[in-house]
């Protein structure tokens, strides 16, 4: 595990390198991409699992922090989507460089997996597989999910000025402890996984372990593709984004057993 920083300027990034295993043939690459919020923290222990599991199979792998998350430069009142999008690009750049590699695998959870796949949809030319993870297909019923669930536990907010990082003219909803802007509000209420699926690198894999509605309207969409169908694979697991005094801490092994095994086939 090599823990670094990387990009220009004020946007410096802070990643953790896992190298391939000892004896692995090839220059497989892989980058994960996170959720958002309290989402982050609860899949922490997930991603880096994932991160152990894809190098033993071979992947030289990279997970990061997005600006102002983590240990990433900047506050989270400065984040945009867009720029995270950007981010996964310089990521992509750092680990095609450190490997030597001319293409990576892209791997996201939730918000990271919408974003993904919005990352491959412009650089189809660079990534060579895709795995979304629980993916948010709508970002209204994103939102609405997390309005319900702060709500649930007395944790919902009026708009208020987050007190050490207030942003001029622009309130800021406190979401499960993590700062909400207007902005990106309004950026995920516009995601939709359907509007870019149909640019998906033709070895994309959707992991599901919770079916939303959403995904009944997804489904011709991916059936439909003109570079081959998408299939939705159901896994009975944990959901490592939640926090639950019941699964507090639990890996979850299924799901990243199929990615790892998706992978390995998608690099041949």
């Amino acid at each position: 595990m090599n823990p670094f920083y990387f990009g220009a300027g004020r946007r410096r990034l802070f990643g953790i390198y896992e190298a391939a295993a000892t004896g692995s043939a090839g220059k497989r690459a892989a980058v994960l991409c996170n959720p958002w919020g309290a989402e982050y923290v609860h899949a922490h222990r997930a991603m880096r699992q994932l991160a152990v599991k894809l190098s033993a199979a071979g992947f030289h792998t990279l997970r990061f922090d997005y600006f102002g998350t983590g240990d990433s430069a900047g506050e989270m009142t400065d984040a945009d989507l867009e720029g995270w999008k950007n981010d996964i690009e310089s990521a992509m750049e750092e680990l095609e460089h450190v490997v030597g590699a001319a293409q990576v695998a892209l791997i996201g959870l939730r918000v990271g997996a919408t974003l993904a796949a919005k990352v491959a949809a412009r650089k189809a030319e660079e990534v060579n597989a895709l795995v979304l993870w629980d993916p948010i297909i709508s970002g209204e019923e994103y939102l609405q999910s997390l309005e319900a669930h702060t709500r649930q536990n007395a944790r919902w907010l009026d708009l208020v000025t987050v007190g050490s990082t207030p942003v001029p003219g622009e309130s800021v909803l406190e979401v499960q402890g993590a700062p909400l802007t207007r902005s990106m509000m309004q950026e995920l209420l516009r995601l939709d996984l359907g509007a870019v699926i149909t640019a998906a690198p033709a070895r994309t894999r959707i992991i599901v372990s919770e079916r939303m509605r959403s995904h009944e309207a997804l489904g011709p969409i991916l059936a439909g593709r003109a570079a081959g169908p998408i299939e939705i694979d159901d896994v009975a697991d944990v959901r490592p984004w939640i926090e639950d005094e019941f699964n507090m801490g639990v890996v979850p092994s299924n799901a990243i057993q199929r990615i790892v095994e998706f992978l390995k086939c998608a690099a041949g």
